[in-house]
């Protein structure tokens, strides 16, 4: 069986975190087959059955036995499927799961290992690989055929890219809510994503945390950057895979920190990167692309457990040329981490 997730409950394993995610993206499975058909359907059992069989594969090829309980292969390929058009080639689907559990993966050891999310290292290489294919989406609720190739004149670009070239939006507020546009197969309900990060956050299966940092961030700045719309930034929310990222590829308790200080900075790290990604490189799927970056730094904080409010505290390094206004900052994360430890007990 599988050991416990690192500061997520004193009893919750690692396997009971990956079935609370098989439900959610159960759920986004089935919300995304009703919206856009059974060609959906195929390109999530094409990802989860190529990330299961690279698995068993690469465990065999290194001499491994296979662990007891773990999921993650299966979680992978539906995170992967769900970041996917609707009208993804099937080559490239088989592909992005290749290289999502080959060379993200295995490569680094296996699951528990990994650098990088090997669901959003997998999409960023067929999204560079093959972007006529990936970056373009049908409309919710269109005839998609089955085939391998899609007509082009059934496609669109996603809710993401017209927001950033134009900022500006034709999608009303309610098919904004309902993920009625141009987007991933299940990262454009807005309402089901918010609702399903509110039940793994309560679960505990990820970090409320790194949830709410990045969120509240991203908040600040789209909000000021939209000149104070609140319809606009339920665009910024709904579009680049935003929500859905920040549940699946970040916020897990796998690659993040272990002190709950850590998890905050770092969750305010994340926000910065997807926001300069967004704001200044103008770049789709901007989330996507902060988590890879970030990872080295997610990886260093929790490995050496730096706990933050004792460098505030003790005013070492950059922190010793700070003013007072910082004390609070320290008690903030102080307590932060007193409370773990004491929930640890």
């Amino acid at each position: 069986m599988l050991s416990n997730v690192p500061n997520a409950s004193n009893d919750k394993t690692e396997f009971s975190v990956m079935v609370d995610m098989l439900i959610v993206l159960g759920m986004l499975s089935v919300v995304s087959v009703y919206y856009y058909g059974m060609r959906a359907a195929l390109v999530l059992i094409i990802t989860v059955l190529t990330c299961c069989i690279t698995d068993f594969i690469c465990i065999k090829l290194r001499k491994k036995e296979p662990v007891k309980g773990d999921l993650s292969a299966v979680v992978t390929g539906f995170t992967l499927g769900l970041m996917m058009s609707a009208s993804v080639t099937y080559y490239a689907a088989v592909i992005s799961a290749v290289f999502a559990i080959a060379a993200a993966k295995h490569t680094f050891g296996g699951h528990g290992c990994e650098i990088f999310n090997p669901a959003a290292a997998g999409f960023l290489f067929s999204a560079l690989c093959f972007p006529d294919s990936m970056l373009t989406y049908p409309r919710a609720f269109a005839e998609i055929p089955m085939s391998s190739v899609v007509p082009e004149s059934l496609l669109g670009q996603s809710l993401t890219k017209t927001f950033i070239t134009t900022e500006a939006s034709s999608v009303t507020v309610l098919d904004t809510l309902v993920g009625k546009f141009y987007s991933p197969m299940g990262a454009g309900f807005v309402i089901v994503l918010a609702v399903a990060a509110l039940f793994l956050i309560f679960r505990r299966s990820i970090s409320g945390i790194m949830f709410f940092t990045q969120a509240f961030i991203l908040g600040i700045i789209a909000f000021v950057h939209y000149n104070y719309s609140p319809v606009y930034l339920l665009y910024f929310f709904s579009s680049g895979m935003l929500l859905f990222s920040m549940m699946f590829l970040s916020a897990g308790y796998t690659n993040i920190p272990k002190t709950k200080s850590s998890r905050l900075i770092y969750g305010a790290i994340l926000g910065l990167v997807t926001a300069l990604f967004h704001f200044t490189a103008h770049t789709e799927n901007a989330a996507v692309y902060a988590v890879i970056i970030s990872a080295p730094i997610g990886i260093e904080l929790n490995r050496r457990s730096v706990s933050f409010a004792e460098m505030i505290k003790n005013k070492k390094g950059i922190f010793r040329r700070t003013n007072k206004s910082l004390k609070h900052v320290a008690e903030t994360l102080e307590m932060l981490d007193n409370k773990e430890q004491g929930d640890k007990k």
